[in-house]
């Protein structure tokens, strides 16, 4: 299933460690704090377990947005170009 991770980290080196552990598991950046990318119900799972590890202040979040398929067809992309997301999941940039 495709999956959209947002997060908002302050501390530095947890930040890049959570950029590190969103790289490995193949999501792909779309945005400075997005990430996406196709994971099975363990990967997610497994991801998730992880999360609160790179929680460092009472401000930090992290998103972990599962897309179905039926809105991964309704989804638009407002851009100047060809961006990951659209190279990779087949969204219509408008």
């Amino acid at each position: 299933m495709l999956i959209l991770v947002i997060y908002d980290i302050s501390d530095n080196r947890n930040r890049s460690k959570l950029i590190k552990k969103l790289q490995h598991f193949g999501l792909h950046r779309i945005q400075k704090s997005g990430f996406s990318g196709n994971l099975s119900s363990d990967q997610r799972e497994e991801l998730e377990e992880t999360l609160n590890d790179y929680l460092s202040g009472t401000k930090d979040s992290i998103y972990v947005v599962p897309i179905c398929n039926r809105c991964k067809q309704l989804a638009r992309i407002f851009s100047e170009g060809k961006t990951e997301l659209e190279n990779n999941f087949n969204f219509k940039i408008v």
